[in-house]
């Protein structure tokens, strides 16, 4: 602004509270011309006042020009014609000054406009004219923009930056934590006085929370400021329209009953409401500045409640509809519809756990006050998914208990056809009561339908594949994982547990090549899903962590081990059978990778679980295996040796096994010699008999 130089004109534009007479009044103490200050009100909407009011202002200092004022104050003179020519003139006389028009967005009326615009125009160089509005008139500026005659000082650069924000807080006195700080800072956007006004607040005692109430600095600044210098009809439409957070014109006739929206819309972006924000550049979608809306909504909750859960409840069924379910739950609250929320919070809670956004889900439960959780059970059911996900046991009996004791006998929002059939799958995958347990629930969830009627067939059969596999029946187990498959692709969690256990059962029949491809794509979805935090991954890493093992790449194995480790830690006492086989694969993997340390640790505890899961037949005798490969102190076998061993039981000659694995004759006499000594034989027979035996090979 200080640069601004004749022919220049300054415009300086923005919302209520944006520093903009503070701005020009810093440009005033610091520039040595001199200012002349004519502050615009409704007295200046007639042209001949207008011109008045500002040759008044200018004279005033040195109190000349006596005549010309009554001049201009006489009745039946043209504006245009008569009075505009004498005070240009009075400007020529009066030389180089800066002449600031505050509040110029006033001037409503045609003919004033008009004349302002044209003393814009005929002013002398001599003349810096400072514009200073919330919005600005039509004044013919655009050609002064492209001459770059015209200084745009807009919002954006009234903004406070965070650290200014930071730094007014801390002016404006009171202790503020990092944390205060950051959300005055979130919720203000940058407007200088929504931080003062805050900052104030706060000092007096206000919570942050309380901040959009009645009775509090900043809503009287935005209801006196902003509301109240609107008609009656364009601040009701502010007001309701603020029951969306974002929305379009056609999203406001729908919830407001309206079919003026777009008009509306375009009513208070011409009124220069620079609260109102246009989200794209289309200029379709709005929404309004937070801590601005805020109080729109809080001032219509408190001024008109029942009209305010109307448009909630409307908002809610927009929303909903449009897919919107963290947008629709926001509603239903504000409407006062617990069995609404709970319904939108319960309706992807298993979906949210399992692929990778628990985080969504606990954010969505934390809006529930407890009356919702125990009144209905779609909010408790969705509580324990939430437990199963985080391995809470407290909090899955807790929510369990809940959801039972609020049962009407109705189906969830979910799909899930009862409360019962959604208990029995959440105790499937806990397993209280072990695999025998998890087999039995899992058969209650599929009894009540086949996929077409029941969600939960899918996981409920991958459920109970998983508990044969770990029962020692193979057959069947592989049966029920694969017909899982083809129906589980939104579930992500499930899809990938299904895929490691059959990885195991190639493993157990010899098949490398497909235990490892279906190991590797295991691991892929729960990348690809960041499952690295949900406990019942367990299966994923661990398995994922022999394979590597297997293959001889101790990088990956070491990592995946790292991961199964964590969420061992998390699984706690929960499920025996998921730590007996994690705890087994980690000592399998430590095994091979001949990790001393890593075997005992994790073997002692395989040990003692075994006991208390003593139907896992499969994972009892995995254990019983990698004791019998580290029996006597002998020396693991290696990856490459573990790769060579199925050669040595096919009775092909020690050169067709090098072809085969592309690697010298000598080599594989080597390391043949080397499982020999490890395994305590002394020739091929009794090593792939002893091999079976301990369950290196499959029998």
């Amino acid at each position: 602004m200080a640069a601004a130089d004749g022919g220049d004109v300054v415009v300086v534009c923005g919302a209520a509270g944006y520093g903009k007479t503070t701005t020009v009044a810093l440009w005033d103490t610091s520039d040595e011309r001199p200012f002349v200050w004519v502050r615009v009100d409704h007295l200046d909407d007639d042209p001949a006042h207008l011109l008045l009011h500002i040759a008044t202002a200018l004279v005033r200092p040195s109190g000349n020009a006596p005549e010309l004022l009554r001049y201009l104050g006489g009745p039946g003179r043209s504006p245009a014609n008569q009075l505009l020519p004498e005070v240009v003139h009075l400007f020529e006389q009066s030389g180089p000054v800066v002449l600031v028009l505050d509040d110029v967005h006033k001037l409503s009326d045609p003919t004033a406009v008009t004349t302002l615009r044209m003393l814009l125009q005929e002013l002398p160089a001599t003349v810096i004219p400072a514009l200073v509005g919330r919005f600005m008139l039509p004044l013919g500026l655009g050609r002064r923009r492209l001459q770059h005659t015209a200084v745009q000082i807009d919002q954006e650069v009234l903004r406070f930056s965070a650290a200014e924000a930071a730094q007014a807080l801390d002016l404006a006195g009171g202790v503020h934590d990092e944390a205060t700080v950051s959300a005055v800072i979130e919720l203000c956007e940058g407007w200088p006085a929504g931080v003062i006004l805050t900052a104030m607040a706060l000092r007096e005692g206000t919570s942050l929370e309380g901040l959009v109430r009645r009775d509090n600095l900043v809503v009287d600044y935005v209801v006196e400021e902003v509301v109240d210098r609107l008609d009656d009809a364009t601040a009701a439409f502010l007001t309701e329209s603020a029951v969306l957070e974002r929305f379009t014109a056609e999203q406001l006739d729908a919830v407001l009953g309206r079919d003026d929206s777009a008009h509306m819309l375009a009513l208070l972006s011409g009124l220069g409401n620079p609260f109102l924000i246009a989200v794209d550049h289309h200029r379709v979608w709005y929404r309004y500045h937070h801590l601005f809306g805020d109080v729109l909504r809080a001032r219509l909750r408190d001024t008109a409640p029942t009209r305010f859960r109307e448009l909630a409840t409307r908002a809610a069924d927009l929303l909903e509809r449009d897919g919107d379910i963290d947008g629709a739950l926001v509603q239903a609250l504000d409407a006062g519809d617990r069995a609404r929320a709970a319904a939108l919070a319960g309706r992807e809670a298993v979906r949210l756990g399992f692929d990778g956004r628990a985080g969504v889900l606990a954010r969505r439960l934390a809006m529930l006050d407890p009356r919702t959780f125990a009144e209905h059970p779609d909010a408790a059911v969705a509580r324990a998914w939430l437990g199963v996900t985080t391995a809470d046991a407290e909090l899955i009996q807790r929510s369990l208990m809940l959801a039972v004791r609020a049962d009407r006998g109705q189906a969830l929002s979910d799909g899930t056809p009862s409360v019962n059939v959604a208990v029995a799958l959440i105790n499937s995958l806990v397993g209280a009561g072990g695999v025998v347990d998890v087999a039995h629930q899992a058969d209650v969830v599929r009894a009540a339908g086949g996929q077409l009627v029941n969600p939960w067939w899918g996981a409920a059969t991958v459920m109970k594949g998983t508990a044969e596999a770990m029962r020692g029946q193979a057959s069947q187990a592989r049966n029920l994982l694969e017909s899982a498959l083809a129906v589980i692709d939104d579930l992500p969690g499930f899809h990938a547990a299904a895929l490691a256990h059959l990885a195991l059962l190639d493993l157990a029949a010899g098949n490398d090549e497909s235990a490892v491809e279906r190991s590797e794509a295991a691991r892929m979805l729960v990348d690809k899903y960041d499952l690295c935090d949900v406990v019942p991954m367990i299966v994923v890493y661990a398995t994922s962590a022999v394979m590597a093992a297997r293959i001889g790449d101790e990088i990956a194995a070491r990592h995946s081990a790292e991961v199964t480790e964590t969420l061992l830690s998390r699984l706690g006492h929960l499920a025996a059978r998921t730590a007996l086989l994690g705890h087994g694969l980690l000592a399998w993997t430590a095994a091979v990778v001949q990790d001393a340390e890593l075997l005992r640790r994790h073997l002692s505890v395989a040990e003692r679980l075994c006991h208390r899961e003593p139907y896992a037949l499969a994972l009892i005798q995995r254990v019983d295996r990698v004791k019998a490969m580290v029996a006597g102190g002998a020396r693991p076998l290696t990856a490459a040796e573990l790769r060579l061993l199925p050669y040595l039981a096919k009775h092909l000659s020690l050169q067709q096994i090098a072809a085969d694995l592309v690697i010298g004759r000598e080599t594989v006499k080597t390391q043949a010699a080397s499982i020999y000594r490890k395994l305590g034989v002394t020739s091929r027979g009794e090593a792939v008999a002893e091999a079976k035996r301990v369950g290196l090979i499959p029998d």
